[in-house]
């Protein structure tokens, strides 16, 4: 008996050794294929761009979906900070970022802000990066234009006029204004018109600021969201925060 309780006892330490063992394989395994899985994706993006770059953390995606995805940062630029995403279809490897943002930032800017100043005025405009990527197709030599008239890069775009005067009928009006002429172009965009409470809060807005929730003590005394469809039109247009006044003028 007791030597059958030895034998027992020894398999039992067999079998949890071996257990330990599978299991440190399997988080050893798993640990591997996520740096190899990160290799990839920053190997594609120095092949795609010309430079390199380090990973920062890794990225949730959407439940259920079989993909990874990363958040990565240029080392020539380190605070644009990049999505990848490595997926699987239809049998084949598929890579996809949103760095093109960062490359066209400066070009979508002034060019859209010369036509919100024709239409707004003197006027502050700044694109946004957005928090998905972009279909394989969007080449590292993707032209402004190209990038503007494709509604899927979705570019928008937040207008921060240097004067306030004037009636919502009256802004309605400057932001239809504003659609045709990007309409001519064959541009999709969508964003935001925030009027600004005062001169200092128009001068409290900057392109590292601007996107942060409270603005750092930004005051809008009204704001104006819209989007472009896929032929031109306006899909919407509305107030997020509408006058605190009368439809006259505010201050």
């Amino acid at each position: 008996m007791k030597k059958r309780r030895m034998r027992t006892g020894c398999v039992l330490r067999l079998l949890t050794a071996a257990a330990a063992g599978m299991l440190f394989l399997g988080i050893a395994g798993c640990g591997m294929r996520k740096r190899n899985e990160r290799t990839e994706m920053l190997s594609y993006l120095k092949d795609k761009y010309g430079e390199p770059f380090d990973f920062v953390e890794s990225y949730a995606g959407e439940a259920g979906k079989s993909y990874s995805m990363l958040l990565a940062s240029s080392r020539k630029h380190p605070e644009r900070k990049v999505l990848v995403r490595k997926s699987v279809e239809g049998g084949r490897l598929r890579f996809q970022d949103n760095y093109l943002a960062w490359i066209l930032r400066q070009e979508l800017e002034k060019k859209e802000r010369e036509t919100a100043e024709r239409c707004f005025g003197e006027c502050k405009v700044y694109y946004r990066i957005p928090q998905f990527v972009f279909p394989p197709e969007f080449g590292a030599g993707m032209s402004v234009d190209e990038f503007l008239k494709n509604p899927l890069s979705m570019a928008q775009f937040y207008i921060y006029p240097a004067s306030a005067s004037g009636s919502e009928k009256q802004w309605e009006q400057k932001l239809d204004e504003f659609v045709r002429q990007n309409a001519e172009c064959g541009y999709k965009v969508r964003g935001t018109v925030s009027l600004p409470g005062s001169g200092s809060d128009y001068e409290r807005i900057t392109q590292e600021n601007f996107a942060s929730s409270d603005y750092e003590g930004y005051e809008a005394v009204a704001e104006l969201v819209f989007s472009m469809d896929e032929r031109g039109g306006l899909r919407y247009r509305r107030w997020m925060k509408g006058m605190a006044r009368e439809k006259g003028a505010c201050g």
